[in-house]
């Protein structure tokens, strides 16, 4: 067999080093240090090897590097000739990760990491290096086995020693106090989020971070009430660790935190992103961070009756969520017993049992993603806690509930059912009448709602109740009246007219009388919108004499709560603005006199989109506020939601994207909990693209994935604009490729649909996803979508895209095709200069207009500099530019910065260009003329926002004055 070559491991080395952490890079480095072996070069040996420590420390398995770095350092000890400065410092960082790995490892006897971390304090004090490192080490030892005396002193000792360069990073320090902190700790979340601060607010980062702290945040910050942050960090840190396998820890956390706040259905979805880790090669500590969390979860799963859930496990199969939690918590004890048997103590499976007992907090936190609808049976009381007047009292209550027309009759008649069956007890005909009419007003099961009204139609009339029978037929008729439009006016007939017959025997009260008589209007209605031509004429009429009768029942709530479904009704009959308008007013005002907070509620709504379609945005918004305050404490989820989505788009049209956000997240709550499937993901997308503008995009990703998801064909623009949104965000987040396949997807569903209320998001698009191919390398395809983009700007009339895409456009040609395309560049940024001019020229344009022009005259005049330097650069060959040919250059920057000085300043655009003819000014050997430009800018840098530019001038003037005279 021939020998390997050794310039092919080098390269294989050097490209493994930029490589993320994979088992194919553990693959491709394993095979490296075999080649190595097989050259027999000591240097590319120590290497390789050291290629291979560092990709086990970032492997899903980090104690494979015990192995090489034990031949490492025999290497070192007996040829340490062969160690270069790189290869000397990494073997001390080294013993770091020996000595965290050890920990994890439970085989490892406690007595060999003390070995190893006296033989790291030994080697570090001969090398020179502090003590700080091996303190930090000692500490996680301490902690580990539970001596917090020790993790007490370690701390002392690391606060004492001097950080060196052996030192961890500063970010990975302050998450490691940050967990010893809150874990060891009570009442320590306020002391651990000063730790994470740093790392939380992108002062401090590494590999690993701010991936840790963001997981580690969270409990601490639901601690505190910070929900918000919370919120956020979980959205934008599960992100960034989704799928990697050297972070199950931040995994587990994010996991931990869902199932502890009320979002067990996302932890099963996270848990179902990485079932395939069940069946990988974990490290120890990974693997019991993957149990305890998959327990807990199961746990949780069962307490809320939901043993059978079904849950991907181990094997690529689906279980059910006990099965899942005994084989995950079998794994668990295990592994706890190998570590309280090293440790000599049980305060590893105390810690760990600690974590799968948690109980959730008391509140939820809502993420804005998709919830179930809430499972909410009433609680059934165990036989024996509940007596006979218990029953009683219910039934008074329940009956109470009923003659205050309160919103919590269903509930108070579904108490009873659940008192009678622990009793045992058989209730009378019209009590069981009573429960199967509130379990079919509860029921999502379109069946179940059948049964249930059709099974207390029969009740009541059993009970002799047949004014409560004909409401329960009417709530049947609305029922169906969408799927068999065709059959609803006849029952509405039928309805009206036996109420009529029982009122006459007196059979029936007034108040079932009038309520099936409004219920069998609305039921028409309803038909109505199913088939138009069902809409009977005399309708408005009906309910306006409906409404007149009722409004001499004074004193009568019921009666006031009827004439506001009447005038409900009459609003959507309404053709008139102002009639349904003043419909709507009048609404509200009997709402009130009722003390019906859920018809104030609705007719706000109703009333907000009227003042919302005038154009007034604020009294629509102040509208929707009002009918949220009347709502109360437990609110119609389906109200709300119309509320809170209509405040979401008013607070969007004034920019207040923090209100956007805030009522869109209250409006996808409601939604989720009423079913309501398309709203809810409306929501999130104004969820999405609120976080946008507030520059939160990571956190934007996921919530308009979830839109996206649910949205339907017809609501095509939303479509288009989420994936313009996630197309911008993934590539902010370095996901360019992701981003792109939004882009053209978007304008694949707009080609095909050639909507004209599209044009304008199809022309933005264009230019993002040319901007994302160029990025890519894509340049052929960038530049075919350029152009595309400039004749879809050019056709809305958007002159600052037409400006930008077109300059774009011009650049890429230069890429692809070099000096050659300077001609048409040129050309190019001649005919959009004289556009511009002509638009600013125009004193019929409005000001906003010409003022955007100003701003892209300017910057095409100096981006025209640019690409005019770099062709007279590459003409000019080695002896380079002289002053005199880069004078079309400066004359260029001197009308850019004529331009950013004419009217308002526009100070970073002048400020820029005026550094950037200085910079070539000094490259051309004209100091003298560089220091008159600074100086100009002086001149005009007078006002206070323009003080830390001014200092930006100063400075440069000073290190030309400093050149020139060392000159």
């Amino acid at each position: 067999m021939a020998t390997p070559d050794p310039d092919e491991i080098w390269r294989l080395l050097n490209e493994a080093r930029f490589e993320e952490a994979s088992e194919a890079k553990v693959a491709a480095l394993e095979r490296a240090v075999e080649a190595a072996d097989a050259v027999g070069d000591p240097e590319l040996q120590n290497y390789a090897l050291n290629g291979l420590v560092d990709a086990y420390e970032f492997s899903r398995d980090s104690t494979r590097l015990l192995v090489p770095f034990a031949r490492l350092l025999r290497n070192f000890d007996s040829q340490p000739a062969h160690f270069d400065a790189y290869l000397t410092r990494s073997l001390y960082w080294t013993f770091k990760w020996i000595v965290d790995t050890m920990i994890e490892q439970p085989d490892v006897p406690l007595e060999s990491i003390e070995h190893w971390l006296e033989e790291m304090r030994r080697r570090y004090g001969e090398a020179g290096y502090s003590m700080h490192a091996p303190a930090a080490y000692e500490m996680q030892l301490a902690y580990h086995v539970g001596d917090y005396d020790r993790v007490a002193a370690a701390i002392e000792a690391l606060g004492e020693a001097e950080e060196d360069e052996m030192s961890d990073c500063t970010a990975c320090q302050y998450t490691s106090l940050a967990t010893i902190v809150f874990y060891a700790e009570e009442d320590s979340a306020d002391a651990a989020m000063e730790m994470l601060e740093p790392v939380l607010s992108g002062e401090q980062t590494c590999a690993h971070e701010p991936h840790y702290g963001l997981a580690l945040s969270l409990l601490p910050l639901v601690e505190l009430g910070r929900i918000d942050e919370a919120r956020g960090n979980h959205l934008r840190g599960y992100q960034m660790c989704k799928g990697k396998e050297d972070m199950v820890a931040m995994i587990a956390l994010h996991v931990e935190f869902c199932v502890l706040t009320g979002n067990e259905h996302r932890a099963v979805e996270i848990l179902a992103d990485h079932a395939r880790f069940y069946d990988l090669d974990l490290g120890v500590r990974d693997r019991q961070r993957l149990m305890e969390v998959t327990v807990l979860t199961c746990r949780r799963l069962t307490a809320l009756g939901f043993a059978d859930t079904a849950m991907p496990g181990p094997g690529g199969t689906e279980w059910t969520a006990a099965r899942l939690h005994d084989w995950a918590e079998a794994e668990r004890t295990a592994i706890c017993a190998r570590f309280d048997a090293r440790n000599g103590n049980d305060h590893h499976s105390r810690m760990s049992a600690c974590v799968v007992e948690s109980t959730p907090y008391d509140k939820p936190v809502h993420l804005g993603l998709k919830e179930p609808k809430p499972h909410r049976p009433v609680e059934a009381p165990a036989p024996g806690q509940v007596q006979g007047p218990d029953l009683d009292a219910a039934i008074d209550a329940a009956y109470a509930a009923y003659d205050a027309c309160s919103p919590d009759t269903w509930k108070a008649w579904l108490r009873v059912g659940a008192l009678a069956d622990a009793l045992g007890i058989e209730l009378i005909a019209e009590h069981r009448a009573e429960i199967a009419h509130a379990r079919s007003a509860q029921s999502d099961d379109p069946a179940a709602v059948v049964e249930g009204l059709t099974r207390a139609i029969e009740l009541f009339g059993a009970a002799g109740q047949p004014g409560r029978a004909l409401v329960a037929e009417s709530f049947l008729l609305i029922h169906r009246s969408e799927a068999e439009p065709e059959a609803v006016r006849d029952g509405a007939e039928r309805i009206t007219a036996t109420a009529r017959v029982l009122k006459a025997e007196q059979r029936i009260d007034d108040r079932s009388f009038h309520t099936s008589q409004v219920l069998a209007m609305r039921a028409e209605y309803l038909a109505s919108t199913a088939r138009p031509n069902a809409l009977p004429a005399d309708l408005d009429e009906r309910a306006r004499a409906l409404e007149a009768e009722l409004a001499a029942w004074t004193g009568q709530r019921y009666a006031l709560i009827r004439r506001c479904d009447l005038l409900d009704l009459r609003a959507r009959l309404a053709t008139d603005p102002a009639a349904k308008t003043a419909l709507l007013t009048a609404q509200i005002d009997l709402a009130r006199e009722a003390d019906a907070g859920w018809a104030v509620a609705r007719a706000s709504a109703d009333l907000a989109d009227q003042v919302g379609l005038t154009g007034d945005f604020e009294a629509a918004l102040a509208i929707c506020r009002e009918g949220l305050a009347a709502l109360g404490d437990e609110p119609s989820h389906t109200v709300a939601a119309k509320l809170h989505l209509q405040a979401a788009e008013f607070t969007m049209r004034a920019a207040d994207h923090a209100a956007t956000y805030e009522h869109a997240l209250a409006a996808s709550i409601h939604c989720d909990a009423a079913g309501m499937t398309v709203p809810a993901a409306v929501a999130r997308h104004l969820m999405g693209v609120a976080l946008v503008e507030l520059d939160r995009r990571a956190e934007a990703v996921p919530l308009l994935e979830a839109a996206l998801e649910d949205l339907p064909d017809q609501e095509l623009w939303r479509v288009c604009n989420v994936r313009f949104n996630l197309a911008e965000s993934y590539d902010r987040q370095g996901d360019t490729r992701q981003g792109v396949e939004h882009g053209l997807a978007a304008l694949a569903l707009m080609e095909s649909a050639e909507e004209d209320y599209l044009v304008n998001l199809y022309a933005d698009t264009l230019f993002l996803t040319g901007e994302l191919l160029e990025k890519l390398g894509e340049h052929d395809h960038a530049l075919e979508v350029y152009s595309r983009a400039i004749e879809a700007a050019d056709t809305v009339g958007d002159l600052a895209s037409w400006t930008r895409v077109s300059r774009a456009r011009a650049w890429l040609l230069r890429t692809i095709m070099g000096d050659s395309a300077f001609g048409e560049g040129l050309q190019t940024m001649a005919q959009i200069a004289a556009r511009l001019h002509a638009v600013r020229a125009d004193a019929a344009s409005p000001d906003t207009l010409r003022e955007a022009a100003r701003f892209e005259l300017g910057e095409t005049y100096r981006q025209h500099a640019q690409l005019t330097f770099q062709f007279l650069e590459s003409q000019a060959g080695e002896q380079g530019l002289h002053r005199d040919e880069a004078e079309p250059v400066l004359d260029l920057q001197r009308r850019a910065l004529a331009v950013f000085r004419e009217g308002p300043l526009l100070l970073e655009r002048a400020s820029l260009t005026a550094h950037q003819t200085m910079w070539l000014l000094a490259e051309l050997g004209d100091t003298q003329g560089a220091i008159t430009v600074g100086e100009d800018a002086l001149t005009w840098l007078t006002a206070p926002e323009a003080a830390e530019a001014r200092e930006g001038f100063e400075q440069h003037l000073a290190d030309l004055r400093e050149g020139a005279t060392e000159a």
